[in-house]
């Protein structure tokens, strides 16, 4: 330590002006600019070991398990908001028409910070052109499905709304591949036209927040 800072008082020495002053107030301003230095270091490092430690804390804080009934009854609540703000067309909820790969994305995001068990994304995809993905939804925990139009529902109740395909799960999140999926995440969509990224997080928030104070941390 003292080998530093004899350095930096040199090094701070050669930076001062060499003009015609007294030597004692050369030595007050090195002494100024050496205590300045000292100072932000001795800052800076508290506040990126004070950081580091508060974001990983907060997140295991606020993880937590739910009860499976509760779990559908929430979820059920939530595909009844959705379906309230984007309606149907021809009985087919408007989220499933366009929006279902931002929606998904939206909702794995938000269920896995609040959550110990993770969702997942899945993909319904066609057995004879595996190019083609017919829907995007989530994984739930428990194995079970979950979309904003339908709810939550079984795998065998998932593949008779889509014949002739099969389910893909994405274990590994992996954006390119959920946008190529989607056919694009920053489209418009036609079918489902009052599309809001921001009523749709609202929702989910909202009831995930509600399910959440039901089991808050063991």
């Amino acid at each position: 330590m003292k080998h530093l800072q004899a350095e930096t008082a040199a090094e701070l020495d050669a930076l001062l002006p060499r003009h015609p002053r007294p030597r004692l107030q050369r030595r007050i301003v090195r002494s100024a600019l050496l205590v300045c230095c000292s100072r932000i270091a001795l800052a800076a490092a508290m506040c990126a070991a004070s950081g580091c430690s508060a974001h990983h804390s907060g997140i295991r804080e606020i993880r937590a398990t739910c009860e499976p009934a509760e779990m559908v009854e929430a979820l059920n609540a939530l595909r009844n908001d959705i379906n309230v703000r984007y309606g149907f067309r021809d009985g087919a909820p408007r989220i499933n028409l366009g929006p279902c790969g931002r929606f998904a994305r939206d909702f794995r995001e938000r269920w896995n910070v609040r959550f110990r068990e993770p969702a997942t994304i899945a993909f319904i995809m066609s057995n004879s052109d595996p190019s083609n993905c017919y829907h995007v939804l989530v994984k739930l925990p428990d194995g079970q499905y979950f979309d904003g139009g339908n709810g939550v529902m079984t795998g065998t109740f998932l593949t008779t709304l889509h014949p002739n395909s099969h389910i893909e799960e994405m274990k590994d999140f992996d954006f390119e591949l959920l946008d190529k999926r989607s056919y694009g995440l920053g489209r418009t969509y036609p079918e489902c036209p009052n599309y809001s990224d921001e009523f749709s997080r609202q929702a989910i928030e909202k009831r995930l927040s509600e399910l959440l104070t039901k089991h808050q941390p063991q």
